[in-house]
């Protein structure tokens, strides 16, 4: 699904970081490789995770990545920043679906949907009603 072509729009992100692009990004064709995007987008969710209060639990819960889907749309070069934007796709019982958007020059260089389920230990731990709402106000138009 990260073909879909809205992830592309940058107006649907409620979230937004920035990542460096790096001149060791690069592949012997001067492009920005794929593994390099990646890194990018896994900016993006930990950001937003981060700013969502999701890596700082006491309780012991955890996020653990479960699923990557990128789709890479444009070639991309060294020097600059990668725009990130950010929202949910999808809330689960126990797992939630980030959409992402990975933008440079002003072209959607990736997109993608990154599903992370919450863990107590071994088990999944359910998303709260708190929790939930908060996440409910960063799903992205459509979704």
């Amino acid at each position: 699904m990260s073909r879909d072509k809205r992830l592309q729009d940058r107006s649907i992100y409620p979230h937004w970081c920035t990542d460096t692009v790096r001149f060791s990004d690069q592949d012997a064709a001067g492009h920005v490789n794929n593994v390099a995007i990646c890194a990018y987008l896994e900016t993006a969710r930990l950001t937003f995770m981060r700013d969502m209060g999701l890596t700082t639990a006491t309780d012991g819960t955890r996020g653990i990545s479960a699923g990557m889907t990128v789709s890479f749309l444009a070639e991309s070069h060294w020097p600059g920043q990668v725009e990130l934007g950010t929202g949910m796709v999808k809330i689960g019982t126990s797992s939630l679906t980030v959409g992402s958007g990975a933008f440079k020059d002003g072209t959607c260089i990736a997109a993608a949907e990154m599903t992370v389920v919450r863990l107590r230990g071994k088990t999944p731990h359910p998303i709260d009603g708190a929790l939930r709402a908060k996440l409910e106000k960063y799903l992205l138009p459509g979704f």
